[in-house]
């Protein structure tokens, strides 16, 4: 997927200074090249009511966390987004904040790739009636609270009963989130290009549950049947609702999914290695 860049918008991390001044400099250096670009605190008034130009690209200057709160604003909208890493080990960061002028330069020259990725939509139902929507570039994750107890999730694929679940609680991971909470749990590592996601059991009971992985077209949901439990699902940990006996959750691939710019710094291999997923024992 090839496509010409005319606007650049430029995401910050709230409040950290170093995104700031760096952000100033890619802007003025993308007005050099007679690139419309502008700069917004993430988070903000003015970035929440932005209305994207279809030629534009978000450059996200943070940490992963900023990444996945930029980026879910832009699930289904067709609009690349490009983490930018600011000193800290970060997966999803493309860019380095040392090289960053030659690497951009990819962007400008035609030489940059844009892949689409599948992320999440949710749903949560109470009694019949819709009670929270949302989507996740990582994950949406069912957790138990602060007590320490199994609780029970029946399980089901396309309407299909699997079972009822004991468990801390359960991953549904995208392949971009198949390197974070879900591979901590001993979940598998998908590859981003694939149109898949993964189902991970935390800490199941009698270790009853394996890990599995569905098509992108299908749906996973689940039905909560702990009277007393204090369950929470999250998207990207980022954001969330209270769950009660008889919710049912239903999670599938987002419509139109999320655009990533690609300047072939690293392989996807390349990046596993680099972030320890792997080492080589020749």
């Amino acid at each position: 997927m090839k496509r010409t860049i005319s606007s650049v918008y430029i995401v910050t991390k709230a409040g950290q200074a170093a995104a700031l001044e760096l952000a100033g400099s890619m802007h003025a250096w993308f007005r050099g090249q007679g690139i419309v670009a502008d700069v917004f605190e993430n988070g903000s008034a003015a970035w929440k009511q932005l209305a994207f130009a279809p030629e534009g690209i978000v450059l996200v200057l943070g940490g992963d966390g900023t990444m996945l709160s930029v980026s879910r604003r832009l699930v289904g909208t067709g609009v690349p987004v490009l983490g930018v890493n600011l000193g800290r080990v970060g997966f999803l960061a493309e860019v380095s904040s040392e090289h960053w002028q030659e690497q951009l330069v990819r962007l400008l020259d035609g030489r940059a790739g844009f892949a689409r990725r599948v992320a999440l939509a949710c749903t949560v139902e109470r009694e019949g009636t819709l009670l929270h929507s949302g989507v996740a570039v990582n994950d949406v994750v069912v957790h138990r609270g602060a007590l320490a107890r199994v609780v029970r999730l029946e399980l089901a694929v396309q309407g299909e009963r699997l079972g009822d679940l004991r468990a801390d609680g359960l991953i549904v991971s995208s392949p971009t989130g198949s390197t974070g909470y879900a591979v901590s749990a001993n979940g598998p590592l998908l590859h981003p290009d694939l149109d898949a996601f993964s189902v991970t059991p935390i800490c199941p009971f009698m270790n009853a549950l394996k890990p599995f992985v569905l098509r992108g077209d299908m749906e996973f949901s689940l039905v909560v049947h702990d009277t007393d439990a204090d369950l929470h699902l999250t998207q990207d940990g980022q954001e969330g609702v209270a769950l009660r006996c008889g919710d049912r959750i239903r999670v599938t691939s987002a419509p139109g999914g999320l655009v990533f710019a690609e300047l072939g710094c690293a392989s996807y291999f390349d990046r596993l290695r680099t972030r320890g997923f792997y080492k080589d024992q020749r």
